[in-house]
């Protein structure tokens, strides 16, 4: 089998399936698994259920640096002589040399990379390693249990049937918890990296103020003008809902 020589939404959530279904079978703890691409910009993140809400940012943040960097956190750290978290003074912390990060190669150029957060420094550097070499399969490794990521999978899946049955222009889908946490992000193929925060910032206004985005300002009387909260947004697009009175989007 050639290797892809881009990623695509698919090829992003075979990855993280492989990636749960190596933290289910080794018994590490419940966390988080992201895959960007070449630029670093999020194809696919999710965190599974009971993960820690902080392993999601962290996980993005590793896999943006295995992208931007074009080498595993583990080898940077080599590279650096343990040095590279003054980088993070650079690019506002997102730089890591916390293992559990590899880039995705591809015709000997990094197309992506791919990241791990929630276990041991060897835990997530293996997981990542399950998510590349599921990378070079034709198979995909499905994943068992984990009810209410599931759940969610199927809310973004109807999102990703509407808008290719009825040819509207791709989109980011951001699912967040009660406390606006993200637990799911999926861009689709040709949707702008832009749309991810703005997916990102509506789900956590519609979780935060518990009602569409479109009726912040006028139900809650929230002067959004002033700037008060660089992450309210106040255009349609962002719903809340409860499933299991847990989640939100």
């Amino acid at each position: 089998m050639r290797a892809p020589m881009h990623l695509t939404l698919d090829i992003a959530r075979k990855m993280i399936d492989a990636m749960i279904r190596y933290a289910q079978d080794n018994r590490v703890m419940p966390g988080s698994f992201a895959v960007v691409d070449e630029g670093g910009h999020v194809i696919a993140a999710e965190r599974r259920d009971d993960g820690l809400p902080a392993t999601f940012d962290i996980a993005i943040d590793k896999a943006w640096t295995a992208a931007t960097m074009k080498t595993s956190a583990r080898v940077l750290e080599v590279i650096t002589r343990g040095q590279g978290w003054r980088l993070n003074v650079k690019y506002n912390g997102r730089l890591t040399i916390i293992p559990g990060s590899v880039p995705v190669v591809s015709g000997n150029r990094v197309i992506g990379g791919i990241g791990h957060s929630g276990g041991s420094a060897e835990e997530d550097e293996a997981i990542a390693q399950a998510g590349l070499s599921a990378f070079y399969r034709e198979d995909h490794i499905d994943f068992t249990g984990e009810d209410m990521l599931r759940s969610l999978r199927k809310v973004a899946d109807a999102v990703i049937n509407h808008v290719t049955g009825n040819k509207l222009r791709p989109v980011a889908i951001t699912i967040v918890d009660e406390w606006g946490w993200p637990v799911l992000i999926y861009r689709m193929d040709g949707a702008p990296y832009g749309y991810i925060e703005v997916s990102r910032d509506k789900a956590w206004t519609a979780a935060a103020f518990k009602i569409p985005t479109d009726s912040v300002a006028d139900k809650v009387g929230v002067n959004y003008g002033v700037g008060w909260n660089e992450r309210l947004v106040t255009t349609a697009g962002g719903i809340p809902f409860n499933l299991r009175a847990r989640y939100s989007q």
